[in-house]
């Protein structure tokens, strides 16, 4: 039996918190583990998770639903823009961290902006609309049987390392994104319809790793797949990317400029790959000079496909192999805790799936 220090419900029950902020909150300052419980419902709140030492547990992920409508566009109280970070519905900037069993949904209408004209002053020129923000001091982050819900942007990692395991993430635009290193495993990719008078490209990955950190985004069994309305309308063959190289823009002491420490990594090991997915493409950045240039796949990322499946494996495109491909090639069954140690470190020792409990 579970036990939880707070429980957060709706409802208003005798000895629940009314919302996640104020049982967070309410949490002891000291290094202890505090766990959390949410009851059915949408949360409809913007969380700002701190506190070391922590899980929240929902009820189930079609059940709880964190939520709220926010673009980078939009102006805050001070007037000033919200940027893309400062769009996220959650943010985590805490050391072990745990969330199961809920969807983190920014429910800002994208494609209703994107339908507007160009003359309509409403129109928001920066779409971004984060869900999750794993800031700069997250590490050891853990979600399972997570949803994470947006269209550009969803999902940002801009910290240490973070597990996804049995998740899913839906969305259009670099919508795994950052600096982060995180392992995704045995995950759901959806890859959302948009609509456009144009052939519009979608991007999964977005990596902006610095060189000196030896992975980026790991993606281990995990199902890219695209969102189908009806026959019509769903995301045309061969009109995704895999990832593109992000080069955030920064201040350096000789100028503001494209970063050249961010040398990408998104790995694709054992996933299926959809007939929507055409390789990997290049992205434009600014050049020292102020204009702008583009960065490649293949000489400014470090970009990897490993035994991949499926109609998008075989695309004709550029593909990176993976240095270190042979020596995990024939670990069979351990192939999996042993890629956990090696993009997670020690912490990744500590998970276990039910199939490797069983042969213990």
């Amino acid at each position: 039996m579970q036990i939880f220090d707070a429980l957060v419900s709706l409802q208003g029950e005798e000895g629940t918190f009314s919302s996640i902020q104020a049982a967070l909150e309410a949490a002891p300052k000291d290094e202890s583990y505090y766990r959390i419980y949410l009851s059915p419902g949408h949360y409809q709140e913007c969380i700002y998770i701190t506190r070391d030492n922590l899980e929240i547990v929902g009820a189930g992920r079609s059940e709880v639903v964190l939520c709220g409508a926010v673009c980078a566009g939009m102006l805050k109280e001070a007037g000033q823009l919200a940027s893309t970070l400062g769009s996220r519905i959650v943010e985590i900037d805490a050391v072990n961290v745990t969330l199961r069993q809920l969807t983190i949904a920014n429910q800002w209408d994208y494609l209703e902006n994107l339908r507007k004209p160009d003359h309509d002053p409403s129109k928001q020129q920066h779409s971004q609309a984060v869900a999750l923000l794993m800031n700069e001091r997250s590490d050891q982050i853990f979600l399972e049987d997570v949803c994470l819900d947006s269209y550009q942007d969803t999902f940002c990692a801009q910290g240490g390392r973070g597990y996804l395991r049995s998740c899913q993430i839906k969305g259009n635009i670099d919508f795994v994104f950052g600096s982060g290193c995180v392992l995704l495993e045995s995950c759901e990719l959806l890859c959302k319809v948009y609509p456009s008078k144009s052939k519009v490209l979608g991007y999964v990955a977005a990596p902006s790793t610095n060189r000196y950190r030896q992975y980026g985004f790991v993606f281990l069994r995990c199902s890219i797949y695209r969102e189908n309305i009806d026959f019509k309308s769903g995301v045309e063959v061969q009109n995704y990317a895999l990832g593109r190289p992000w080069h955030p823009t920064k201040t350096f002491s000789d100028g503001r400029y494209a970063d050249p420490e961010a040398i990408g990594v998104a790995l694709y090991i054992e996933c299926k790959l959809g007939e929507h997915i055409y390789g990997w493409d290049k992205m434009h950045g600014l050049a020292k000079d102020g204009t702008k240039r583009f960065f490649e796949p293949d000489k400014d990322a470090r970009f990897y496909e490993w035994r991949n499946d499926g109609v998008g494996a075989l695309h004709s495109g550029y593909k990176g192999v993976w240095p270190k491909a042979e020596s995990f090639a024939g670990l069979g069954q351990d192939l999996v805790p042993a890629l956990r140690e090696e993009v997670l470190g020690e912490w990744g020792l500590s998970f276990k799936s039910p199939s490797e409990l069983s042969r213990l």
